[in-house]
């Protein structure tokens, strides 16, 4: 009898225990911060993650800016960081009545719940949190948005990426990011075969005219559907780039022959200031998509003597090829056409390009 009292009392200890565990497990994965009263998930906010952005809505990324929100971000949101809330109030919407969605890091991550409270509390009667936050929303959607920090960084570190300008051609021409090529969100289905071969490691990164354009959204989602795995916006585009990266005013040293660049010089322009050149590749698209110096944008040379009005001419132009041939074939094409044009050279040598954009120039001699 004294034996079965004693077992029971033992098996009574470790339930008990065990009970205690599991409460403490429970209290465990409580949050460490007042959680919101109102919750949404992945469905409501792909609702308003999208352009043209739907008016009356905000979509609030409460983690610092960097390193996180430059690194990705939902769609449309703007970074407010709920460390400096207080101090960017003056970003949030006029209309108390706004549908205002914050998020941050996931479920663990008080951000977002903290910056919702602070925004409840300034009088905005429509404030909900995505709990799940970034974590879940890239996990789901067919893409999501980066900073220009970051596809700065991209290029820096010879990542593998394809930059694709969505704009009119017209506008690609006009001045662009360097390393991108020019496709249309318009002539998306004829252009396709310029997009890469790998679709599966190969980051696609659109952009298009800022904030407000759409394109470049378009063109992401186009590509999801033909199979790219890896896909994001640089929302801030073009206008965005010319003010944080814009390009600065150089001299050109040229090189023996008539109308070629000093090769050297050329270079170390490409690598240390490449928008600072309006580079141009004048081989076919299948070429160029092969591989191509990083900030050049794409001309076949039956198409310079075309459009050679319609070139910028606001900073220095280079034609290049394969071999020097071509590119020495589209500067005397365009001289001709623009006979007082200045700054305009070719590069005289020949070019080994890999498929990431890596490359060998060894000068013709």
């Amino acid at each position: 009898m004294y034996r079965k009292l004693c077992a029971v009392a033992v098996m009574m200890v470790f339930a008990l225990v065990a009970m205690s565990g599991a409460v403490l497990a429970e209290e465990a994965k409580k949050p460490a911060f007042k959680e919101f009263h109102s919750i949404v998930d992945y469905k409501y906010v792909a609702k308003y993650a999208k352009m043209p952005k739907p008016k009356g809505v905000m979509i609030v990324d409460s983690r610092p800016y960097k390193p996180k929100y430059v690194d990705g971000y939902i769609p449309t949101a703007v970074s407010i960081p709920t460390s400096q809330f207080d101090k960017m109030v003056d970003k949030l919407p006029a209309n108390k009545d706004d549908l205002l969605i914050f998020y941050c890091g996931g479920f663990q991550c008080g951000l977002s719940h903290k910056a919702a409270w602070k925004a409840e509390a300034l009088g905005y009667t429509n404030v909900h949190v995505y709990a799940a936050g970034f974590p879940d929303y890239k996990k789901n959607a067919l893409y999501y948005s980066i900073g220009l920090e970051n596809l700065h960084a991209k290029m820096a570190n010879g990542e593998k990426y394809a930059l694709v300008d969505a704009r009119p051609y017209q506008k690609y021409l006009a001045g662009a990011i360097p390393s991108a090529i020019g496709i249309p969100e318009s002539a998306f289905a004829d252009k396709r075969g310029m997009l890469p071969a790998d679709k599966a490691e190969v980051t696609l990164v659109y952009y298009c005219g800022g904030y407000k354009c759409a394109l470049s959204h378009k063109s992401a989602i186009k590509a999801r559907y033909l199979g790219y795995k890896k896909v994001v916006v640089a929302e801030a585009g073009y206008p965005g780039w010319k003010e944080m990266f814009g390009g600065a005013d150089v001299a050109v040293k040229a090189g023996e022959a008539e109308g070629a660049v000093d090769t050297e010089w050329f270079l170390k322009t490409i690598k240390e200031t490449p928008d600072s050149i309006l580079l141009i590749d004048v081989r076919d698209p299948e070429e160029y998509a092969a591989g191509h110096f990083p900030s050049a944008i794409n001309m076949p040379v039956d198409m310079v003597e075309k459009k050679a009005k319609e070139i910028p001419t606001d900073k220095p132009i280079v034609f290049s090829c394969a071999t020097g041939a071509r590119a020495g074939e589209a500067y005397y094409l365009y001289m001709d056409i623009m006979p007082d044009a200045k700054n305009v050279f070719y590069l005289e040598a020949t070019n080994d390009f890999g498929e990431d954009n890596s490359y060998e120039v060894h000068p013709n001699k």
